[in-house]
């Protein structure tokens, strides 16, 4: 199994969550389904448990996306990008990151979408063709810059 590379901030948010869910969640959803026992209220538990469960499993496993090596001059994961559609004015800012990740920010793309598996690898200035589901769509990568690190 792949270790998954996280930032600092997506390690803070991800820790967040966890909290939230052991120490709020989990136990509203344990005091309901004492006082109730709804059907759909233990499975709503049961699924807040295995979802803690991931999360403290993943933080274990995570490696430090700041100790990881970088090629300034190539898109990699942790690379904010900047990217205009060809034919287009409209520039967009996307930050390349781990499946993990990509869920706790919309402008965050998984390295394993579409868009950022086509990302992965190219260098300033080239145009990358993307699949979509209204067809293929190629995009101009403007800049990248590496995430500040903290």
């Amino acid at each position: 199994m792949e270790r998954p590379t996280l930032s600092d901030e997506a390690r803070q948010s991800l820790e967040e969550r966890l909290r939230i869910l052991e120490e709020e969640r989990i136990p509203r959803l344990e005091n309901e389904v004492t006082d109730a026992r709804d059907p759909s209220t233990v499975a709503t538990l049961s699924e807040a448990r295995q979802q803690a469960a991931h999360l403290r499993h993943a933080l274990t496993l995570a490696v430090p996306l700041e100790d990881a090596p970088h090629d300034p001059t190539i898109v990699e994961l942790g690379d904010t990008v900047r990217l205009r559609g060809v034919g287009s004015s409209t520039v967009e800012e996307f930050t390349l990151v781990g499946e993990l990740e990509a869920r706790l920010d919309d402008t965050w793309l998984s390295v394993q979408s579409p868009i950022g598996g086509a990302l992965l690898g190219s260098r300033a200035g080239e145009v990358v063709e993307i699949s979509s589901p209204g067809g293929r769509v190629k995009y101009e990568v403007m800049n990248i810059e590496r995430r500040s690190r903290k």
